[in-house]
């Protein structure tokens, strides 16, 4: 059961850390980074315009992924607690 509520807390790590992936991106190229690998040169950035809607399809696809694994692992520690249960 402990591992369990692990998982369960490392799939919700999961899910901050993709839905803040854009937005550290943007701050990193804002402050003078580049973009985590993105673009090494701002002014002279060439990114292919399917790129953004790419990223956005993978980070959306692994969102609902993890969120589908998280509620199979919900449903299933319920179970076990109502197997357990005097009543």
């Amino acid at each position: 059961m402990f591992l369990l509520r692990v998982i369960v807390f490392l799939i919700l790590l999961s899910l901050i850390l993709i839905l803040a992936y854009p937005l550290l991106i943007v701050f990193n190229i804002a402050s003078g980074g580049d973009g985590f690998g993105l673009c090494n040169d701002l002014a002279t950035c060439i990114i292919p315009v399917s790129e953004g809607p790419k990223l956005l399809i993978y980070l959306i696809g692994i969102f609902f992924l993890l969120v589908l694994l998280l509620r199979l692992i919900m449903k299933y520690m319920n179970s076990l607690q109502s197997k357990n249960s005097i009543l």
